[in-house]
């Protein structure tokens, strides 16, 4: 298996966006001229730039205009919240927070099910990314498709070896 450099994993994922976004059958259908987009602030200056410029090349192509708010990662988290709550939500949201926010909305029928484009692109998507897009809805008593996998990561776990010693224990 080839190691991903964090910067190679950036511009992979801005391309699976870029390209979900132009060429997606579900956009060039829309009536709406204006989308609101909510986009988690990148950990670098580029990660936020290169979407600004998908952002623009969207707009420059479709002839249709994206209204952008770049926040960091908790400011998205409240806002999204918030939102769900009144109801006043935006078009699409690009966050990495699927196990804090989905479930429950997802369960009390608050997001748009979105199993049709997912379903288009299953074919270039991990069983993993696939396995954990899904989420129980109580009104239609079945699960769907709630986000669309654009990227995956892992959660580390950190382990201090002078604490585990302090507690009495060993690594092994």
């Amino acid at each position: 298996m080839q190691l991903m450099s964090r910067r190679a994993m950036i511009r992979e994922t801005l391309g699976v966006t870029a390209t979900g976004i132009l060429t997606g059958p579900h956009i060039a259908k829309a009536t709406a001229t204006t989308a609101t987009v909510w986009q988690v602030q990148g950990f670098v200056p580029q990660e936020d730039a290169a979407f600004r410029k998908t952002v623009a090349d969207y707009e420059k192509i479709s002839g249709n205009k994206i209204d952008l708010a770049v926040m960091p990662f908790m400011a998205l988290n409240q806002k999204v919240i918030s939102a769900l709550t009144s109801g006043v939500v935006p078009d699409l949201i690009f966050h990495d927070a699927p196990a804090t926010i989905l479930p429950q909305n997802a369960w009390d029928n608050r997001l748009e099910d979105v199993s049709d484009i997912v379903e288009a692109h299953r074919s270039e998507l991990s069983e993993t990314a696939l396995l954990n897009s899904t989420f129980y809805n109580s009104a239609t008593k079945q699960r769907g498709f709630y986000l669309v996998p654009v990227k995956q990561a892992c959660e580390p776990f950190h382990i201090w070896g002078s604490l585990v010693a302090k507690a009495g224990f060993t690594l092994s």
